[in-house]
């Protein structure tokens, strides 16, 4: 019992804010220790008090339904007071969106039975000893009354909680997770509707959660075993990345390690020489000493910065993965069907953050000489004035500036010129003492020059020399086919999709879709029989749907064909097509000018758009997609302009205008939607065979609001024709190009 409650209080301390201070106390006393951890487990982190209805938080942490309604009436965000992650409070049923955290609740059950000890049955009135109790008839039962309930017919299917279910481990599965229906008080919540997120009565099913476009209900017991399969699979990919991270931040550990004991060695080494000389260069001893001091300073500054960014993931890491291991462990159908989505984007967003921390090792060290000068080749270290890598066209990078001590009274200004003569000003952050960082995203290749100016007593003047900096081309990461017939040739493909690993890609005149790994290599390939012009995949279920002419058509993963749906009645020339994660399918019809929505079976739903240059009207619509928000994202060739219309089909933003600006749209076709927000945009340009930016032939980066984040060409094997794009979870972008016949892949973000 001790070990079990121990390791209870180490894994439960995590969901409810309790510090590690506090299990180890409860540790030093196996008696004590249930009592203890008991309390503090069912103490809001946040009021103090105990739980009333405890609500999960997307950073895996619970706090009470009534500190979130308090915190709703103040203002808009919630900030857990845990790990300080802010949740947005939006709507009056913002607080319902948070799913319950039903093993607290249950501990809550299990602390009021276990001190029911005093208390008399209060069903047959005859002062047994309570050893149950009954959610149905909300009375505490004696043993009598538990077997009256378990024997009588009309009493069986009442919810009974014993003694022995709160003692014994397996018996536990049974109780987690019971809810009642808050409109049908006497229903428990038996099936779960996905588009609302809600636990739902089976009288629900058929009125408020009917079947349909909206509402989803399906069966608990059903939905149970599908997620927790994703869960323990994303839970094997997080795990994976958190042992990645642990012998990444063992090696800068050994790595520091290793620069202070070079360092102290190359100090040893330093005063030996100047024994010999200490009468006329005891001032030079200490300079040379100063400048190495300065030296391993910043390398190990470096270094623990660098240490804490992983320490800090790895601790998200884990703490994520624990979460989703306990709440598998527990088997609770219910638990696991409410919690599924936020287990999985936060394991999906833990993945991805800690894939994207890459540490670089030192490559040098620091080394005396006896000329009395010591060398470093880590710019970092010996400059005032850095850029951390290799700059690329339209990908972020960072400039640091370290000013001499006095040089900076506030705060310093980037300035970054590019080749053409164009001038612009970063803004920089204080990271340290000492030292200013700014990101920058260079538009252009080539030489840039980047300077600094300095506020002083007299002043702005130049901070420090400027840096002349090659800025390289992004050019693409990948390109593969040609045209043909053969296995992995195309003729004029013209979309392309992504589902984790696999890459599709509409093969239009060889009648055909081919499949790919995301290296480009080829898996399969399956006739369409007429020409495929667009493809998308269903998230859920890996379906693929590809348009060919009026025909939509669904395949399964391996490429058979499943069902046609024939929406010739409803379209005139379908010129794009998205699927929503339940089956819906967005149709995008060229001639029409409008885009419609059908249900997985082709029934029409409703129809957006028409002729005209208004909001939520076309000139001319191209392709379509759907973001993780099951917003709506159209691309309107000869408007050059994008729309964005929410999952209702609601118009919410426009944006875009035609020239030949980076920032600026020309013709725009292939749109695609990242799981951070980002749009990316295909512009096919001008007319003429000739590639590249300068002709409009581009790839852009959009934030959901429609703010201009980068242009992404290339000085070599420019894009002549692009159509189609599809982006990846790990920063790249597939785009068609249907006049080259091939695929090319870029890194955008």
């Amino acid at each position: 019992m001790y070990a079990e409650v121990l390791f209870r209080s180490n894994s439960l301390g995590r969901i409810c804010g309790i510090s590690e201070d506090q299990n180890s106390r409860a540790m030093a006393s196996p008696d004590s220790l249930q009592e203890e951890f008991m309390e503090e487990s069912l103490t809001c982190s946040s009021c103090k008090n105990t739980y009333n209805d405890p609500r999960v938080l997307p950073c895996l942490h619970s706090v009470c339904a009534t500190c979130l309604v308090a915190a709703q009436k103040e203002e808009s965000l919630f900030t857990c007071p845990t790990c300080q992650n802010q949740v947005t409070l939006k709507g009056e049923d913002s607080v319902d969106s948070f799913p319950t955290n039903f093993y607290i609740k249950n501990l809550l059950n299990s602390r009021m039975l276990q001190n029911s000890e005093e208390a008399k049955c209060e069903m047959c009135k005859s002062g047994a000893k309570v050893e149950g109790t009954c959610g149905d008839c909300r009375l505490l039962l004696c043993g009598n009354c538990v077997t009256a309930h378990t024997n009588s017919p009309a009493l069986k299917e009442h919810y009974i909680i014993t003694l022995d279910d709160l003692t014994n481990p397996s018996s536990r599965a049974k109780f987690t997770g019971a809810e009642y229906c808050s409109k049908h008080p006497d229903m428990r919540t038996t099936f779960y509707c996905a588009p609302c997120s809600k636990l739902v009565c089976q009288h629900c099913t058929v009125t408020e959660h009917r079947e349909g476009w909206k509402h989803s209900p399906r069966k608990i017991s059903e939905l149970a075993q599908k997620c927790k399969y994703e869960l323990q699979t994303l839970v094997q990919k997080t795990q994976d990345t958190t042992d990645t991270l642990k012998n990444t931040r063992d090696t800068i550990g050994k790595e520091m390690k290793c620069v202070a004991a070079n360092c102290q060695a190359e100090r040893t080494k330093i005063r030996e020489y100047f024994v010999q000389l200490r009468a006329k260069l005891d001032k030079a001893e200490q300079d040379v000493i100063d400048k190495l001091a300065k030296m391993e300073e910043a390398q190990l500054e470096t270094l623990a910065k660098e240490k804490e960014g992983f320490k800090e993931t790895l601790r998200s890491t884990e703490e994520g993965v624990k979460f989703c291991t306990d709440v598998l462990a527990r088997n609770s159908d219910a638990e696991i069907v409410t919690l599924k989505k936020q287990l999985e984007n936060r394991l999906k967003h833990l993945g991805n953050t800690a894939n994207q921390v890459k540490h670089e090792p030192l490559k040098k060290h620091v080394t005396f000489q006896p000329s009395g000068e010591i060398k470093c080749d880590l710019n970092l270290t010996c400059k005032p004035l850095v850029v951390t890598k290799a700059p690329v066209e339209s990908l972020p990078t960072t400039v640091v500036f370290r000013p001499e001590k006095g040089q900076v009274q506030g705060s310093p200004q980037v300035t970054v010129t590019s080749p053409g003569g164009q001038c612009v000003m970063l803004e920089t952050t204080k990271v340290s003492e000492g030292c200013f960082e700014a990101e920058w995203r260079p538009q252009t290749s080539g030489k840039h020059v980047v300077g600094v100016a300095t506020e002083g007593k007299r002043g702005w003047g130049r901070g420090t020399a400027p840096l002349i900096v090659d800025v390289r081309s992004n050019n693409p990461v990948l390109k593969f086919g040609k045209k043909g017939s053969q296995e992995g040739d195309f003729d004029r493909p013209l979309d392309v999709a992504v589902w984790g690993e696999r890459l599709y890609v509409a093969d239009t005149f060889n009648k055909r879709v081919q499949v790919f790994d995301i290296s480009g290599e080829f898996c399969f390939s399956f006739s369409t029989t007429s020409n495929p012009e667009s493809l998308a995949v269903q998230t859920s279920d890996g379906t693929i749907i590809v348009q060919c002419g009026e025909e939509v058509m669904k395949f399964s993963p391996s490429g058979e064909l499943q069902k046609k749906l024939h929406l010739g009645e409803h379209c005139a020339n379908i010129s794009g097509l998205a699927v929503q994660k339940d089956g819906g399918v967005v149709v995008a019809d060229f001639s029409q000018n409008i885009f419609l929505f059908v249900e997985a079976d082709g029934t029409l739903v409703k129809q957006v758009g028409g002729q005209g240059p208004g909001e939520g009207q076309f000139k001319s619509v191209s392709f379509v997609c759907v973001d993780e928000e099951s917003n709506i994202i159209v691309a309107d060739t000869l408007q050059n302009c994008v729309q964005v219309f929410d999952i209702c089909l609601n118009f919410m933003t426009k944006f875009g205008e035609h020239g030949m600006e980076p920032q600026q749209v020309w013709g725009p076709t292939g749109v695609s939607a990242d799981s951070r927000g980002n749009i990316v945009l295909a512009n096919v340009g001008d007319k003429s065979d000739v590639g590249g930016v300068e002709h409009g032939k581009k790839l852009q980066v959009f934030r959901p609001d429609g703010t201009w984040v980068s242009t992404i060409s290339s000085d070599g094997d420019k894009l002549n024709k692009p159509h189609g794009v599809a982006v990846t979870e790990d920063g790249h972008v597939f785009v068609v190009d249907y006049a080259d016949h091939c695929i090319r892949k870029y890194r955008y973000m």
